[in-house]
């Protein structure tokens, strides 16, 4: 079953199947060379053994010849006279024991020598197992730092997954945020152009009624001039266009005007410049004079 860790495993495993390698290759080194020393000195042991054998031999041969009774010491203890005496066998006898102490001698040094090297065998193979023991000890440290190594590996990849996981989610949340504010803003959208077409539907209706209630009121004007006889405080203008003058020197209609347009203005419908092009046209159609006109436009800061 896949764990999601198969590289890392793998990768420990290499490592784990080298040190064991190399564990291996070092016994082998350390083994063999303890082994070389113990031959030496395996070897230098029957050497003493071989020259103690040697040694023992001649003090032997020396013995010999020296108790020969038939020898050169005998022919010389018979010259002197004392052949067969007391001091002959006295001689003999010290002959023996000299023979004898130094095959002792030569035996206990010889047990010596090879105790020593016992010893130097033993140490031997006491440092090799010091020295394996201590190589056995360094590779368990390093596999020991390998499996600490692949709990990292595997936990930082824990936490890169984690993170990698939450940068999704923030990402998705963000995309759905985004998308939802899209939808917001489209709706709203929607909704300042519903209300912005009603609005104008309502100014086109309050258009129509005040041009209604205008031409209402130019009627009447023009009844009331005609049954006046042209007398009064009214004026006729050059174009035939006549309207009741207010305080401020305008129009009544002009008065109208400027607040319809004032009006118009505070909704942000028109331009100046759109509005501007208006009043010329009022102008031209002789609805309001120049005067008018240049005060309107002043009223608007235009």
């Amino acid at each position: 079953m896949a764990t999601g860790y198969e590289d890392i495993d793998k990768l420990t495993s290499n490592q784990n199947q080298m040190l064991d390698e190399s564990l291996k290759k070092q016994e082998e080194i350390i083994n063999n060379q303890t082994q070389m020393q113990i031959d030496e000195l395996e070897k230098n042991k029957t050497e003493i053994d071989q020259q103690t054998a040697k040694t023992n031999q001649g003090l032997y041969t020396q013995y010999k010849k020296a108790s020969n009774p038939y020898g050169t010491n005998a022919e010389e203890m018979f010259t002197q006279g004392l052949g067969n005496s007391g001091y002959s066998e006295t001689s003999k006898t010290n002959l023996y024991n000299t023979y004898q102490k130094n095959v002792t001698e030569t035996i206990n040094n010889a047990q010596k020598l090879k105790s020593d090297f016992d010893f130097q065998i033993n140490q031997a193979r006491q440092t090799g197992d010091i020295t394996l023991a201590q190589n056995a000890l360094e590779i368990y440290n390093q596999k020991m730092q390998l499996l600490t190594q692949e709990y990292e590996l595997k936990n930082n990849r824990e936490q890169f997954l984690y993170q990698k996981e939450q940068d999704a989610l923030a990402q998705s949340n963000w995309e759905k945020e985004w998308l939802y504010q899209q939808q917001r803003d489209q709706i709203a959208d929607s909704q300042w152009q519903q209300t912005f077409d009603y609005q104008k539907q309502r100014d086109q209706v309050a258009d129509s009624q005040w041009a209604k209630e205008y031409a209402l009121s130019q009627r009447k004007s023009t009844s009331s001039r005609s049954n006046s006889g042209g007398s009064g405080s009214s004026i006729n203008a050059s174009d035939g266009n006549s309207v009741n003058t207010m305080n401020n020197g305008i129009s009544e209609y002009a008065n109208q005007y400027l607040e319809r347009v004032k009006y118009l203005q505070s909704l942000g419908n028109s331009s100046n410049e759109n509005l501007e092009k208006a009043i010329v046209n009022q102008v031209t159609n002789g609805n309001i004079s120049e005067d008018e006109a240049a005060y309107i436009c002043y009223e608007l800061g235009i």
